[in-house]
């Protein structure tokens, strides 16, 4: 119902402000596009192999709360000689790093790629046989908390934390179009709507849509 609150006001912001109407519109489209999922790690890591992985579970697509998820996959090389500085911006990053004697020991370009990401976001694989508790240790040194730490030795491990973390990814999606739209710019009227409708959708988003146009 949230998705048609938005879409409402953009039908009635576009009859007022072509130029706001626009702007929410645009802000609509990147809202509900596919989810960007990013696979990074350094070589040497297994990141290709689970980049495999994660594109076959996102085939069969990820069953979460409000339905089901539309996903691009991305795989991103970390630390490269004279490559590019590495930019972790998406939706969902799937971050793989070794398996080592010591957990707690990570490189500091693993430490300085994931410091860059909101923790909220992250996904860290682990590959081969690590427990839970290395798990936990790897996590620690990664500052990711230890439910998003997963040792991987077949995709069937992965589509639980991928399954939550874009439930995360939707509702920050959320925010970021709530924030979007309430700082375009708008005549009174259009404000006054805008308005209205950021307060509804934190209460009764069937209200607005009941009520129609003033």
């Amino acid at each position: 119902m949230t998705g048609e609150l938005w879409h409402h006001l953009a039908a009635q912001v576009e009859q007022l402000d072509a130029q706001a109407g626009r702007l929410i519109r645009r802000a609509l489209a990147e809202h509900t596009a596919a989810l960007r999922v990013q696979v990074a790690g350094r070589a040497g890591t297994g990141r290709e192999s689970v980049e495999t992985q994660v594109r076959r579970v996102l085939l069969h697509r990820l069953d979460i709360e409000g339905g089901e998820v539309d996903a691009a996959v991305a795989g991103v090389a970390v630390d490269t000689p004279d490559g590019p500085d590495t930019v972790l911006d998406g939706d969902l990053v799937v971050y793989v790093v070794p398996r080592r004697l010591d957990p707690a020991v990570v490189h500091p370009a693993d430490r300085a790629a994931s410091a860059a990401v909101d923790p909220r976001r992250v996904v860290l694989v682990v590959p081969g046989e690590t427990d839970d508790a290395g798990c936990a240790l790897v996590g620690r040194a990664m500052g990711v908390p230890p439910d998003q730490v997963v040792a991987v030795r077949g995709e069937e491990r992965l589509a639980e934390p991928l399954a939550v973390r874009a439930v995360v990814a939707r509702r920050l999606r959320d925010e970021e179009l709530a924030r979007v739209v309430a700082g375009i710019p708008a005549t009174p009227q259009v404000r006054e709507l805008v308005e209205r409708t950021l307060d509804l959708v934190e209460r009764d988003p069937v209200e607005f849509v009941a009520a129609g146009p003033r």
